[in-house]
């Protein structure tokens, strides 16, 4: 959406039509800094605040730690590959859900 420009409609309908002729998606280099940035932002809020349940929970570890498995080889996989791997974007929207 940013890249491009155009509001949130016509980003999800061009990822819609380029899924549709067969390009592949890419987890890009600011998706990546995102991704540590969130983590950062957790570790310092788990550091900075006393008391249990403040900061990262089990499962947000165990995203970052699938994330750490999926992101490196997730570009080079063809679109097959990416479309059955229980995809990284899942991943992604489980993260962002669970670190509101």
């Amino acid at each position: 959406m940013r890249r491009y420009g155009i509001i949130i409609h016509h980003a999800a309908a061009l990822v819609i039509a380029r899924r549709a002729i067969g390009c592949k998606e890419r987890i890009t280099k600011e998706l990546k800094q995102k991704i540590q940035t969130v983590r950062e932002k957790l570790n310092q809020k788990a550091n900075s605040l006393p008391g249990e349940g403040k900061g990262m929970t089990r499962k947000v570890k165990r995203l970052f730690k699938q994330l750490d498995g999926k992101v490196p080889v997730y570009n080079g996989l063809t679109r097959f590959q990416q479309e059955s791997f229980y995809s990284a974007w899942h991943d992604l929207k489980k993260l962002v859900l669970l670190s509101r």
